[in-house]
């Protein structure tokens, strides 16, 4: 498999980004704000992305290895993608990944998984990204996120049990937007906002990235 991860595999670097998450349980993707509210405090904040969506995703860097999510935060053993596995630091990490995306409505967030399923997803994508990229030299790959599909999946320990598989293609190549190069680039909503504005949905033809 192309993202080497197996059947049953030192920490990645990276900034503190805001993140996407996507639930294999309902299907949602759903992005995670921090606002400060007028007494100076922080919250969070969700909110569920409407789909379609088209996000620029950095393919050529994604990090693979084992991610364990604590009551702490998450615990990342990550290393390139090409580079040998790291070790299985306890039996609570498992296989996952961690890859930036981008476009001018969500800023520049990270997206990671340690679910099976958005793995086997990931890892097609990446096929796409591999097959594509000689034609494609120097750019990153637009991607259409449309959903979810259903899948059911047998088990001995909980018999028959309904997931949501998300649904995602290559729809094109760009050169890098300016906005995957920072640090941490925070989509155009007020500052000091403490609940998050709708997402709009970013259509084909928009000024996306």
């Amino acid at each position: 498999m192309a993202l080497g991860f197996t059947e049953s595999s030192n920490s990645g670097g990276g900034d503190f980004l805001p993140i996407v998450k996507y639930s294999a349980k309902d299907g949602s993707f759903v992005r995670q704000d921090r606002h400060q509210a007028p007494d100076g405090t922080w919250e969070k904040s969700e909110t569920e992305m409407d789909m379609p969506i088209k996000v620029v995703m950095d393919l050529d860097t994604i990090e693979v290895g084992f991610i364990a999510f604590t009551a702490n935060g998450p615990d990342f053993r990550l290393v390139q993608v090409g580079e040998p596995m790291p070790q299985q630091p306890s039996p609570d990490h498992k296989e996952g990944f961690r890859i930036r995306l981008y476009n001018k409505e969500i800023g520049l967030r990270e997206m990671s998984s340690s679910s099976k399923i958005v793995r086997n997803q990931m890892n097609d994508l990446h096929d796409a990204f591999l097959a594509g990229k000689a034609d494609n030299p120097g750019k990153l790959p637009v991607v259409e996120i449309t959903g979810s599909d259903r899948i059911q999946i047998e088990t001995k320990a909980q018999g028959t049990q309904t997931f949501r598989s998300p649904k995602w293609s290559i729809s094109g190549w760009i050169e890098r937007p300016e906005g995957m190069n920072q640090g941490a680039s925070a989509p155009a909503e007020p500052a000091q906002a403490v609940s998050a504005p709708p997402v709009t949905p970013a259509s084909a033809g928009a000024d996306l990235f």
